[in-house]
């Protein structure tokens, strides 16, 4: 039997998944990276990053089934933004600047709010805003701060182009990567203007070549595969950034559709064709998607499961979802004309509709209100969320839901009648190493394209087709207008907060 092994390097994880060539996920390695932090840096050893990344893939193939001659091709995703930057001696220039670094963030801040104009003028470029943790931000500050540190960068990479590097010699990102990193969307073309703007003019020298995703960069080289426990000459391919990944490893691909990624690094985005995505609407964020022609739009990073999980610990007393699936069925939709606000987290949160000093909360409670009927507004309140994101709920298709305990029961029938869309839950776990394995069979040739990797790859574990029902649609239009009341009450309450702080 032949397999591909996807490599995800994540901020504070790297994943080696071993998958057969239907996408079933055998066996994975994860290892734990040590991130440094000091105050507002986070930082990662490059080497050691790709020592452990090595280490996860031979302890994989120890682990067996595959020996070294079923492997056909490695796939590669990896965390966006940071800055993993390498010299012209081809080694790193100081430790990868995570994206969740936050000393940029004055520059952040600088062009987004001080010079608005300026802010639009890299969204109208990128497609998508920029913070502490973005490329160009962290060069902008390299520059001011560092200078020295600055000029001795060859390459900026990210992540997986990192890994790529170690693997391969070839210094190349993708477009999902390049173009939400410093490239204009969606054709991946320099944007003199804004880098002029930003006082980066000379960084052009910097950005490394931009390929397809589905592309084969290069081929293991033998130092890399004697560390990892391979054979040289497996093909690697570029790949995407997880995001992107995950939404073609839950099968996301047509226009219409919409990929919901639960787990540490949570998503929801909208498939569309990339003509039709305008990047002067400052509001919207895009990605360039890889299947071809069309773009993502990440409506939010709502962490849905921390929302479940943290209802589930305080009202049952631990994350039961079954039990808490038996609960939320003894109450009747629309629970009791009680409303959850679901902005637990929104400080590690992009929710478009609310602002960062949203706050949850349970409105229209009384004595007569039960625990059941708290659950269950928790559970309408993510499809709520979701339905408040999508620019237009007629134009969803079908949500393609990541699988984890937060995915079944009946979390996903209620997100289908709300959202009147049939709702998919994938099969699998590790969906941006799938996405990265599919990536990878697309250029070896064993998938024609992103369609016949998705029929081949994306089954669902469980399929609801919407059933709407009157009272969510009365539900939906309470939470969007107490969204929008509690901006100036959510305003108060970070007044007082800091009042609090001070005595």
């Amino acid at each position: 039997m032949k397999y591909i092994i996807a490599l995800d390097g994540g901020n504070t994880q790297i994943k080696a998944v071993l998958f057969d060539l239907r996408g079933e996920e055998i066996n994975k390695v994860l290892v734990e990276n040590d991130v440094i932090v000091k105050g507002e840096c986070r930082e990662l050893n490059m080497l050691a990053f790709w020592e452990k990344a090595a280490a996860a893939v031979y302890a994989l193939m120890a682990e067996g089934p595959a020996r070294p001659e079923d492997i056909v091709g490695i796939g590669l995703t990896g965390s966006p933004e940071g800055l993993w930057a390498v010299g012209h001696d081809g080694k790193p220039v100081g430790n990868a600047i995570l994206g969740i670094d936050g000393r940029a963030r004055e520059e952040a801040a600088y062009v987004r709010e001080k010079t608005p104009g300026m802010g639009k003028l890299i969204h109208r470029n990128l497609g998508c805003p920029v913070n502490a943790g973005s490329p160009l931000m962290i060069l902008r500050w390299l520059r001011k701060n560092r200078l020295d540190q600055y000029r001795r960068i060859k390459v900026a990479l990210m992540a997986k182009d990192w890994l790529r590097y170690c693997m391969t010699g070839r210094m190349v990102t993708d477009f999902s990567d390049g173009v939400a990193a410093f490239l204009r969307f969606p054709t991946g073309r320099i944007p003199s203007q804004m880098l002029t703007v930003l006082e980066l003019r000379d960084a052009v020298e910097k950005l490394p070549g931009v390929l397809d995703a589905t592309v084969i960069a290069g081929r293991l080289g033998e130092d890399a595969a004697d560390q990892m426990g391979l054979a040289a000459g497996i093909p690697v391919a570029v790949g995407a950034m997880d995001m992107v990944s995950a939404a073609l490893g839950v099968g996301a691909i047509d226009r219409g559709d919409v990929a919901v990624i639960l787990g540490k690094a949570p998503a929801a985005m909208t498939v569309h064709e990339r003509e039709i995505c305008d990047p002067t609407r400052y509001w919207q964020h895009f990605l360039c998607h890889v299947h071809d022609d069309c773009a993502l739009e990440l409506m939010a990073t709502l962490d849905i499961a921390a929302n479940i999980e943290w209802a589930l610990k305080e009202l049952t007393g631990s994350v039961d979802y079954a039990l808490a699936d038996q609960l939320v069925e003894q109450a009747a939709p629309g629970s009791g004309g009680v409303v959850f606000l679901p902005y637990l987290s929104t400080q590690r949160e992009r929710v478009v509709r609310a602002p960062k000093n949203a706050t949850g909360c349970f409105f229209g409670m009384t004595e007569a209100t039960t625990k059941q009927e708290m659950l269950r507004a928790v559970y309408e309140s993510v499809a709520y969320a979701l339905r408040d994101i999508s620019m237009d709920a007629r134009s969803v298709k079908q949500i393609r839901l990541s699988d984890g305990a937060a995915a079944g029961g009946l979390l996903p029938r209620i997100i289908a009648d709300v959202m009147d869309a049939t709702v998919a839950v994938a099969s699998g776990s590790a969906f941006a190493a799938k996405g990265a394995a599919m990536t990878c069979g697309i250029g070896l040739g064993i998938y024609q394209n992103c369609e016949d990797a998705v029929k081949r790859c994306c089954g669902a574990a469980h399929q609801y087709q919407p059933r709407p029902k009157p009272i969510y649609q009365s539900g939906f239009m309470l939470y969007r207008d107490l969204r929008r009341t509690f901006g100036d009450l959510w305003q108060e309450r970070e007044r007082m907060m800091r009042q609090m702080e001070r005595t």
